[in-house]
C-alpha cells in the first residue's frame, strides 16, 4: 500500500465502504431480476422478522368490546336491508358497510334497502380510489348508487395495500393502510374508512391520529374475530347471519358501538370463501403460503382498535435506516480491514463468526424493539451490509485495490507475461 492513496487506513476504509454499497445495490438488482423464476424467493419475500413476534411472543390480547363485525354473506339486499334493521334498532354510534351496491338489483330490493339506510342516524359508505392524476391526486372513486348513498352521513374508502404502493387486489400480506389521500383538488382530503369510523367514537384520538401526518401506517394488529381460524384467542366480537335474523345478542354488545357490516364469509368458518379476505401478520404460516387469514372487515376493526387504544407504530426514518447501514459497514470494515492485513490466515474465520453474531444482534433488535416498543426497525440494508462485507472486502483488497496500484498491475501483468514466455519456449 505504500505510495498510493490507500496507505491511510482511514481513507481506503471509506473506499471499500463505497465498494460494499456498490456490490450490495448490484446484488438486489439482480434478485429483483431473477424473482419470477426463483419459488423459495417468492415464498420468503413476503416475510418479515416482526411476524415472528405475532407467531411466537405475543400474548392473547384482551377482547375489543368497541368494535363489532357483522357478517352479510352473500345475502340479498332485502335481508341486509333487515340485518340493518334489526342492528340500528340497538342503537350504535356508527353503521359502517364495508361493502357497496353499485347497481340495480331490483325494485324491491333497492326500496328495501334504502329504506333500511334511511333510519341509520350515522351511516359511513365504503368508497374505492381508483385512479390518480399526475399530481397524485385521487380523480376517480367507485361508490354506491346515488340512491343507496344519499342516507350516507359520510364516506371512507376501504382501499387495503398488500405491499408499499401495491393493490389489495395483489396476495401478498396486508401490513399497512393510507390513512387519507387529496381527492379532485389539493383542499380536499378523503379519509380512509376505519379511520373515518373512528371518529365518531374518539374525535380528539383521531385528530392526534392523523397529526403523525404518516403517508403509510403500519398497522399494530391485535386479533382476529369471532368465527375465523387463528392463533390466538378471538379478540373482536362478530355476529354470523343466524346470530343477526334471531337477535343472538345482548343488547350492551351494539348499543353506543361501532358496527361494521361486511363479508366474514357465507357462514363464520367457510374454508372455500376468500373474497375480501387476505394474508395478516397473524396468519399461522408466515412463512411460505398457506390460507389467507383475516376479511377486510376485520382488518378494519384492527386499525379501528389501534387508534382507539393509540397504540401505533413508529418506523424508523429511511434517512436512519441508511445512516445506520452506513456507520455498521464502516465499522466493520475499519476492524476486517486490520484482520486482513495482521492474521491474514485468520481472516475467513473470524469474519464469518462476527458476521454471524452481528446478524443474530440485528435480528433480536428487531424483533424485541418491535415487540416492547412497537418500533419497526427496517434494518434489512444494514443486515445486506453484514452479509457480505467479509467476501466484498477481500475482494475489494485482492482486486479493486490492486487494479488502482502500481505493484498491483505490475505483478498481474508480469505473471502473464511469464505464463506467454512459457508457452512460446514450449
Amino acid at each position: 500500500m505504500k505510495g498510493s492513496i490507500f496507505k491511510n487506513i482511514w481513507i481506503d476504509s471509506i473506499l471499500a465502504t463505497a465498494f460494499i454499497f456498490v456490490v450490495i445495490f448490484g446484488l438486489f438488482s439482480l434478485i429483483n431480476v431473477f424473482d419470477a423464476i426463483d419459488p423459495v424467493g417468492e415464498a420468503l419475500e413476503d416475510v418479515e422478522f416482526n411476524d415472528i413476534v405475532y407467531s411466537t411472543l405475543r400474548e392473547d390480547p384482551p377482547a375489543d368490546d368497541n368494535v363489532v363485525v357483522v357478517n352479510i354473506g352473500r345475502l340479498p339486499r332485502k335481508m341486509i336491508a333487515e340485518q340493518i334493521r334489526i342492528i340500528n334498532k340497538y342503537n350504535p354510534k356508527v353503521i359502517g358497510l364495508d361493502t357497496f351496491f353499485p347497481f340495480s338489483k331490483g325494485e324491491a330490493q333497492d326500496t328495501a334497502l334504502v329504506n333500511a339506510l334511511s333510519e341509520v342516524d350515522n351511516l359511513v359508505m365504503a368508497t374505492k380510489l381508483e385512479k390518480w392524476n399526475d399530481e397524485n391526486i385521487v380523480d376517480s372513486l367507485k361508490l354506491s348508487a346515488e340512491k343507496f348513498r344519499v342516507h350516507a352521513e359520510d364516506f371512507g374508502f376501504a382501499n387495503l395495500i398488500t405491499a408499499e404502493g401495491v393493490g389489495q387486489e395483489d396476495v401478498k400480506t396486508c401490513r399497512s393502510f393510507v390513512p387519507k389521500e387529496l381527492l379532485y383538488d389539493k383542499d380536499s382530503t378523503h379519509l380512509f374508512f376505519a379511520v373515518k369510523l373512528a371518529q365518531y367514537l374518539a374525535p380528539d384520538k383521531v385528530k392526534r391520529f392523523l397529526e403523525r401526518d404518516n403517508h403509510i401506517e403500519y398497522i399494530n394488529y391485535k386479533g382476529n374475530a369471532m368465527g375465523s381460524e387463528t392463533n390466538f384467542a378471538p379478540t373482536f366480537f362478530a355476529l354470523d347471519i343466524p346470530d343477526v335474523f334471531n337477535e343472538n345478542f345482548v343488547p350492551e354488545l351494539i348499543e353506543g358501538k361501532i358496527v361494521i357490516f361486511g363479508m366474514l364469509g357465507e357462514y363464520f368458518g367457510d374454508p372455500y370463501n376468500i373474497e375480501d379476505k387476505y394474508y395478516t401478520p397473524l396468519n399461522e404460516k408466515y412463512a411460505g403460503r398457506g390460507k389467507p387469514d383475516m376479511y377486510g372487515a376485520v382488518i378494519h376493526a384492527n386499525i379501528i382498535s389501534m387508534i382507539l387504544d393509540e397504540d401505533y407504530v413508529y418506523k424508523l426514518d429511511e434517512i436512519y435506516q441508511i445512516i445506520i447501514a452506513v456507520l455498521l459497514c464502516y465499522i466493520n470494515v475499519v476492524a476486517f480491514m486490520w484482520v486482513y492485513y495482521a492474521l491474514k490466515n485468520w481472516y475467513d474465520g473470524i469474519t464469518k463468526v462476527v458476521q454471524l453474531i452481528e446478524l443474530l444482534f440485528i435480528l433480536l433488535a428487531i424483533v424485541y424493539s418491535f415487540h416492547l416498543y412497537n418500533i419497526n426497525l427496517e434494518l434489512t440494508l444494514a443486515m445486506g451490509v453484514v452479509a457480505v462485507v467479509g467476501d466484498s472486502l477481500e475482494v475489494y483488497n485482492g482486486v479493486v485495490k490492486n487494479m488502482f496500484t502500481k505493484e498491483g498491475r505490475k505483478e498481474l501483468f508480469s505473471v502473464n507475461k511469464r505464463r506467454k514466455d512459457k508457452v512460446e519456449i514450449n
